[in-house]
């Protein structure tokens, strides 16, 4: 074999060898903001789009960490989205957040070192190079004069602009006003304070009432007898004044087909009748106790005033 035919199937062994790591990373894009104009304390954002051949991934250990890298330079943040697989090729975008505390006396270049990662398909490693970047620093102020007259002054730090409160005044005391009348609305609806006391309302009074008159309880017979036929008065007038006349025990069927929304407590209704009849005309207050005892007439008396404010 000849010399050009030995020189021919080294370079085709070499270019062999080489072709599959080449082909494991399709390249490294890039993006940095301006080269020039920051100073002291600036962030420098630094993007790479890399594209590897399927199914190489970006090793996530080779990822740098947020550290001091030297005495004018911190590595702030390390983010990397996934770009998924497209047309047999991973993409991935890495941003590299940087802060610079080099303070130069006049314009200076520096450089951002180059940050070496692994991509790993198994236990194949590939290597992917993050190019280094250079910028130009300036200084906050230069040392020593230029020109004629002294050195540049440091200005005055400006002023805070003063913002226009007004709208938002008006916002807010429209906002307290709109609270204000629908707390008012809830109030009438639900017979709270004063709004109970209306005669739209009957038996929000007798609830009131009721638990009063049976609030002390009494040693005597007659003192609790009369105490429990108060109350019992007391949530009858709240039926008259809700069906414009007298409702007696054989007036409830046309009471209920007049006021439909308190057939859902007819039983204990009628039960109230039941026990007034055996109080008043029957001489039995201890057995109208027994039939509707004290603390079933205040349940009572609440439940009609839910239904009566329609939440029931």
């Amino acid at each position: 074999m000849g010399w050009r035919a030995r020189i021919l199937a080294t370079l085709v062994l070499l270019a062999l060898s080489i072709s599959p790591a080449l082909a494991q990373l399709r390249g490294v894009e890039l993006y940095a903001p301006r080269g020039f104009g920051h100073v002291i304390g600036d962030t420098l954002t630094l993007t790479a789009d890399i594209a590897l051949d399927a199914p190489f991934r970006l090793d996530s250990a080779s990822l740098p960490t947020p550290r001091a890298l030297n005495y004018w330079l911190d590595l702030r943040d390390v983010r990397v989205k996934d770009q998924g697989v497209r047309d047999g090729v991973h993409r991935y975008t890495l941003d590299l957040v940087y802060q610079t505390f080099y303070a130069p006396l006049e314009p200076r270049r520096l450089t951002i070192p180059a940050v070496a990662l692994f991509a790993v398909d198994g236990e194949r490693r590939v290597a992917v190079d993050v190019p280094s970047w250079s910028f130009l620093m300036s200084p906050l102020r230069e040392i020593v004069a230029t020109g004629p007259g002294p050195a540049m002054a440091l200005r005055p730090d400006i002023a805070p602009r003063l913002l226009p409160t007004a709208p938002l005044m008006r916002g807010l005391l429209l906002a307290l006003g709109v609270a204000l009348l629908a707390l008012l609305l809830l109030a009438w609806q639900m017979g709270w304070g004063p709004f109970g006391r209306r005669r739209s309302r009957p038996f929000a009074r007798a609830a009131r009432a009721i638990p009063a008159a049976l609030a002390a309880p009494a040693a005597d017979p007659a003192l609790a007898a009369s105490r429990y036929a108060r109350a019992l008065q007391a949530l009858h007038r709240a039926f008259d004044a809700t069906d414009g006349k007298g409702v007696f025990a054989e007036d409830l069927p046309g009471f209920f087909e007049r006021h439909a929304a308190f057939r859902a407590a007819e039983a204990e209704v009628r039960r109230l009748f039941a026990a007034s009849r055996r109080a008043f005309f029957g001489a039995d207050p201890a057995g109208a106790q027994r039939e509707l005892p004290p603390a079933e007439l205040v349940a009572l008396s609440r439940r009609l005033r839910a239904v009566e404010r329609g939440t029931a």
